[in-house]
């Protein structure tokens, strides 16, 4: 459909028109009409997975799907900001990364976390390291204003603002 962006095939028959249970089935004068859309056959394969593993489905909504529903209520992402395949993967991995730095800092606290970074030996070029730290601490110091910052990605100065001086901060530039 045109709204949707789905492909759908149709279905009708003539043998409604001559059918005595049409009015039990369906209103339209012309007979009923099917529509099926080109992912059918692939969501019938889900659905029947699913009943064939109904507690492997209840582990996956268990373990996985509460970081979704954290991230669409908590930091208000409820669709993507930027179009294309290769630019909403990089959105998504950006929210991801944040989400999963604040779960490190609620689990490790920040003195642990900053202490176990200082001490990782990265196996990359240090300015590399350096602008992954510099941005780990741009993005968490302005979660809840990232939206903004996915639109400021576009230049070439991601370290060029940090966390003002907060206690346990590094301070990289």
């Amino acid at each position: 459909s045109e709204n949707s962006g789905y492909k759908f095939k149709k279905y009708r028959t003539p043998d409604c028109k001559e059918c005595p249970m049409k009015d039990l089935c369906t209103s339209r004068t012309g007979g009923r009409e099917i529509d099926r859309s080109q992912y059918a056959d692939a969501v019938e394969e889900n659905n029947k997975r699913y009943q064939e593993n109904p507690q492997l489905y209840r582990t996956r909504q268990e373990i996985n799907e509460h970081i979704f529903g954290t991230i669409k209520r908590q930091c208000g992402y409820n669709h993507t900001n930027l179009t294309g395949l290769e630019k909403v993967n990089g959105e998504h991995s950006l929210i991801m990364l944040v989400y999963n730095i604040k779960r490190t800092m609620n689990i490790l606290g920040i003195p642990d976390l900053i202490d176990k970074i200082q001490k990782w030996n990265a196996k990359y070029p240090t300015k590399g390291y350096a602008l992954i730290i510099a941005t780990f601490f741009k993005l968490y110091c302005e979660f809840k204003i990232i939206r903004q910052l996915f639109l400021s990605l576009k230049t070439d100065s991601l370290t060029s603002e940090f966390c003002a001086n907060r206690k346990g901060v590094i301070e990289l530039i």
